[in-house]
Order: structure tokens, then sequence, then C-alpha cells
């Protein structure tokens, strides 16, 4: 009966490529959405929670936010190091981490910070940066495997991604983050001073602002509503140091992060319903293709009645048909899938998450193995009604 439906798919060709299109856009559109939606929820939620507050310069609170905990756009600018000092004075802080961002390596981005930023991050090789040295680095995996580097080596950013504009200190890398599938494996980190050092002239001239100024501050504090005083202080207050006015913002990471999964989610619905849309179309398309198989096909269902075989094992062969096709289709919808998050990783990492292929969510099973049910129900309802009208069927 197998061979025989092999054999009858390969007649059908014509057919047969209509379902398998019609299941592939249906189930891989579905699974790929609920896919990237979760890994982007997860991934932006994931570092939003390591925060109570970040205090920065005024400006676009989603930038502010997505740029200190994802890496991503650009900072708003820079305000002076004295204010950590000043979070870390007061007495409702635990702790206040400086972040800058400047300069890039091949293209990644590198981060001036503490080794406090990294507490949640597993070395995989070498050891952590020292607060008190300078020149020293812990890289992303990825850096490390595009780049050829290993602890040990000596790494020379730059400006831009002209060569001339490569600085003559080298960073020493002394550690390598184990791969966590997030933006962390594509930056590289370094004490902060490093980066004031990198852009002072060596004359005491400081260059584009970066010596002894910081682009945010990653706050955490005892309880929630110091985090909810600390904001209402620092959004909007004026700094002034060296005879220069900065305007502050405070923002709560988890409020930006609700707001950006908002405009997410909102997407996500409208992908989902364009996927039962096209569902439903898929049930049509499957159940008009088999009645015109089954209707093209009543000569040779005529003479497989005439030598003796009964109208169940017919209907079974049409049945095993288009399961095989089924499977063949949802396999390969989700292969497609997982090659669309390969093709979109680059487009996502801009959000600050990085797509990892392999991550499989339960419901993308439910939603193959339901897709691949519906492929094949409209073929038990057409063959249940042609053997209830067959006289002859057993």
């Amino acid at each position: 009966m197998l061979k025989f439906a092999l054999k009858n798919m390969g007649i059908k060709k014509v057919q047969i490529i209509l379902i398998v299109i019609s299941i592939v856009i249906s189930a891989g559109v579905g699974v790929l959405a609920f896919n990237v939606s979760s890994q982007v929820s997860d991934g932006i939620e994931s570092n939003a929670g390591y925060y109570s507050l970040i205090v920065g310069p005024a400006g676009s609170k989603t930038q502010l936010a997505m740029n200190s905990m994802y890496f991503t756009d650009e900072p708003l600018g820079t305000i002076p190091y004295s204010i950590v000092n000043d979070l870390l004075a007061d007495n409702r802080v635990t702790s206040a981490i400086p972040y800058a961002m400047a300069d890039n390596y091949n293209g990644a981005r590198v981060i001036g910070t503490t080794s406090a930023f990294l507490k949640e991050k597993a070395i995989g090789s070498g050891d952590m940066f020292s607060d008190q040295e300078v020149c020293q680095a812990v890289i992303g995996s990825s850096i490390a495997k595009q780049n050829g580097l290993k602890v040990g080596d000596t790494i020379y950013t730059s400006h831009s991604a002209s060569e001339n504009s490569k600085h003559e200190k080298g960073i020493l890398v002394v550690g390598i983050l184990e791969e966590t599938f997030s933006v962390y494996d594509r930056v590289v980190f370094t004490q902060i001073r490093t980066l004031w050092e990198m852009h002072d002239h060596g004359d005491g001239e400081e260059h584009e602002g970066m010596h002894a100024t910081v682009c945010s501050i990653l706050v955490n504090t005892k309880n929630p509503s110091y985090a909810m005083q600390l904001t209402n202080e620092y959004d909007g207050k004026v700094i002034e140091h060296d005879e220069e006015a900065f305007t502050l913002q405070a923002v709560e990471p988890m409020e930006v992060v609700r707001d950006v999964l908002s405009e997410a989610d909102d997407t996500k619905y409208i992908v989902f319903v364009l996927c039962a849309i096209i569902l439903i179309m898929n049930i049509i398309i499957i159940s008009i293709i088999t009645l015109l198989n089954m209707y093209h096909s009543a000569k040779e269902i005529s003479l497989m009645r005439l030598i003796g075989i009964s109208m169940k094992k017919i209907n079974l062969l049409y049945i095993i048909q288009n399961s095989i096709i089924g499977l063949i289709s949802t396999v390969v919808a989700f292969l497609v899938s997982r090659l669309c998050l390969v093709l979109m990783g680059d487009y996502v990492s801009s959000m600050g998450v990085v797509l990892n292929m392999s991550k499989v969510y339960l419901p993308e099973i439910f939603i193959l193995v339901g897709i691949f049910l519906i492929s094949v129900i409209p073929t038990v309802i057409c063959t249940f009604v042609m053997a209830k009208r067959d006289s002859l069927a057993e």
C-alpha cells in the first residue's frame, strides 16, 4: 500500500506541489512568528531585570535603555563620572555601574565598564578583567571565533572602520565569555578607564568628551520604592560640571521594556491572524485537491474494486499518501523557519537580541503537529464520505 501511494504521488506532482507549498507557508510562518517573538521577548526581558534604574543624558528613554542594556543604536551623549560617586554614596543604592560605548574592534562594539557589569555572565576561558588595571578586555565568544582570538592575544580598537583610525595602544584579551546566544557574544568589554586613556591625547587634552565621563549609569537599589524615588529625583535633574550643564534622565528598565514588547506583541498578533487566514486557505486547498484527486482517480478506484480491493483499503491509500505529504511539508516548513532565523539574525540583533537557530519552543511543536493533522483531516473526511456512499464498501 505504501509503495502504491508513493507511485501515485509521483504521477500527481502538480497537485502535490500545491499542497506542499500551502502547508509550508502556513506552518513556516506560524512557527517563525512564534519563535522570533518569543526569543525577542526572552532576550529583552532577561537583561531588564538586572537593574532598578538607568541614569543618563536627557533624550529618548528607549534609546537610553536599549543602548545601555543591549548595545543598540548610539549613546545619547555623556554625563560626568562624578554622578557615579554620588549614587554610590547614597544609602539607598547597592550598586552603580558606569557604562560607556566608544570605538569598535572589527565592527564589534567596545564597552567600557566595571567587572560588575558582567557578574551574571560566565567566563569560558581566562579571567575577568581587573578593575584596577587598564588595557585588559573580556570578549564575546563570537568575536573570539570570528577573529581567531584566544586568551593572551592583543587587539587594537579603532574610531571607525578605517585602518588609519586604530589606536596605537593595544588591549590584552584576558578572558572569553561562554556562549550566551545573546548580543554579549559580539561585544568587547574593558575597564572604563581604558576608554578614557584611549581618547586622551597624552597632553591632558580631552577627546570627544570621553575623559572622566560615562554614557549611562546602571543602578541597583535596596528595594523598588527606592528605585522610584531615585528615578523621580534624577529625571530632569541638571548637573553643573566644569562650567558645563548636563540635563539628566532616569528610566526604569522594565517600564521601557514593557513599552517595547507591547509594540512587538501587536505585530505578533497581526502575524498570527495572517497565519490563521493562510491556514483556512490551506484547509480549503487541500480539501479541493483531495476531491479532485478522488474524482480523477475514479477509474483507478473502479479497477481496484474489480480486483477485490476494499473501499477501506483504497481510503487508507489516500490517507497514507496525504500523511506522507503532510509530514514532509511540516518538516520542510520547520527547516525553512530555521533558515529564516539565520537570515533575520542581523535585523533582530539591532534590537540587542541574537536569534538562536537551535532554540525550539514547545508551542512550535504543537503548531507543526496541528497543521499536520489539518493537512490529513480533509482526506479522512472525503474518503469517509466516499466510503459511505459506496454501496459495495465493506
